[in-house]
């Protein structure tokens, strides 16, 4: 997974996922996730190796068709491996306001 970055872009995965960048959503009692992202320069809405709301992924991703992936997927699927994300539990009536947090926290309007 890691091969089908940028070197810097791998370096950047491996470092949020090992330092403690990713966190778990979950919400109970459906059981649904979702992952945040954290970095620097902001946090980052990951749906497992769907998408990611980062700029970088749609881009490259989407728009382009360059790569697979962002860093921010293989962030998560790094601390999953190794157990490193942190989980933060919510209840289920509470997932699209925890969305629109973090989009918002992205400067992204989640209520166009």
């Amino acid at each position: 997974m890691l091969a089908e970055l940028p070197w810097g872009s791998a370096l950047k995965a491996l470092k949020s996922a090992l330092r403690g960048g990713v966190e778990k959503h979950v919400f109970r009692p459906s059981g649904k996730h979702i992952y945040v992202v954290r970095g620097p320069t902001g946090s980052h809405l990951v749906m497992g190796e769907l998408a990611c709301s980062c700029l970088d992924y749609y881009l490259n991703v989407v728009i382009r068709g360059k790569r697979k992936l962002c860093y921010h997927i293989a962030a998560v699927a790094i601390s999953e491996e190794e157990k490193t994300f942190t989980v933060v539990e919510h209840r289920d009536p509470e997932f699209i306001g925890v969305i629109k947090g973090v989009l918002s926290s992205e400067g992204l309007d989640p209520d166009p």
